[in-house]
């Protein structure tokens, strides 16, 4: 990036810079900033840019005085060194705008932050356009501008979006575990702390998702797919058809189907969405998650084994006592509930 604001880079330079930016849309906005710092800052006092760069070439004319493994490997050492240069000429400019100019620096970005509380959900529609429903115990953090190379949303909990179209400014959903690159799609995302996996299900559209864990690895999603994390595994992807020898590991990382009970109904994993608590072959233990967040109560189970048993069904509007009695019927479970808490017993 000094090369390009120097107009020193060649063809094959800018190639690569481009490259990189294809490849991490999320630096455009940093980089534009290092762009407008030197091109207007400090104004009419070209000395300071001048005194900058020279510091910067000379910078770059003493990496040829280091150890080097062969011309690739330092042409590489000198497209870092020359990007940490840039870093540092845009700290000093920063530095010297403030102080010759007596202006405030910069005001941070404001963000906005969307919550929900256990047993309630909400819908937002953000500055773009793109339509938001927010799970319970969820959270949503989003600039107050919303503008930039990219647009970016921190997720914690579960949301389902309508993301609007804009090839120009992707839209990326962060997560603790995933990273989502959308530009226009409607898809699902489940991220909650204190859940054992990481949850996407795209409707329409694709998307590309690359994993903190393993920042190279990108999976492309299609419409119907659905993508498993283990929140605290290592990336190891496995596909329908191909299932894993029970002598090995489960996988870290599969790429399933969304499951759909009915020909012409939405995918069970976003019924949600419709106001309607689902269950699918999910393990006693997930189904208590779920009933917390949904009514706002504690679930306590006593013993182990029965956390592991599965269950599924679509609940709508049913109340508590009403899924307890109906999950308890097709279980081996008994129940007591007082005031907020369930117990669930043997």
């Amino acid at each position: 990036m000094s090369l390009k604001l120097s107009g020193e880079a060649n063809a094959e330079e800018l190639a690569t810079l481009d490259r990189l930016l294809g490849d991490h849309p999320e630096w455009n906005a940093r980089l534009e900033a290092m762009g407008e710092w030197w091109t207007h800052a400090a104004p009419g006092s070209p000395r300071l840019k001048k005194g900058a760069m020279q510091r910067h070439l000379q910078r770059l004319n003493q990496s040829e005085h280091l150890p080097s493994r062969g011309p690739r490997r330092r042409r590489f050492f000198l497209f870092a060194l020359g990007i940490a240069a840039s870093l540092a000429g845009f700290s000093f400019f920063a530095y010297q705008w403030q102080s010759t100019s007596k202006k405030p620096a910069p005001a941070p970005v404001a963000t906005n932050s969307v919550s929900t509380k256990p047993g309630s959900k909400s819908k937002i529609q953000l500055p773009d356009g793109t339509q938001v429903w927010l799970n319970a115990d969820s959270r949503l953090v989003y600039s107050e501008s919303f503008t930039g190379a990219a647009r970016e949303v921190q997720l914690c909990g579960e949301a389902y979006f309508d993301v609007v179209k804009d090839h120009r400014h992707p839209f990326i959903i962060h997560t603790n575990a995933i990273n989502v690159l959308v530009l226009g799609t409607t898809l699902n995302v489940r991220s909650y702390a204190n859940e054992k996996n990481t949850e996407a299900v795209l409707i329409h559209g694709s998307v590309e998702v690359t994993l903190n864990s393993d920042p190279a690895k990108k999976i492309l999603m299609k419409p119907n797919d659905k993508l498993v994390v283990k929140n605290d595994s290592r990336p190891r992807l496995s596909t329908p058809g191909k299932p894993v020898s029970s002598t090995t590991e489960a996988p870290r990382v599969s790429l399933l189907k969304a499951h759909y009970k009915d020909k012409d109904s939405i995918a069970t994993e976003v019924l949600w969405v419709k106001n309607k608590l689902a269950f699918d072959k999910e393990s006693l233990e997930s189904v208590a998650l779920k009933m917390e967040r949904w009514f706002n109560v504690k679930v306590n189970i006593t013993e182990d084994a029965l956390k592991q048993t599965e269950y599924s069904g679509v609940f709508e509007e049913e109340a508590l006592p009403q899924v307890m009695e109906a999950l308890r019927l097709t279980g081996t479970f008994h129940y007591s509930i007082r005031r907020r808490v369930v117990t669930i017993r043997p």
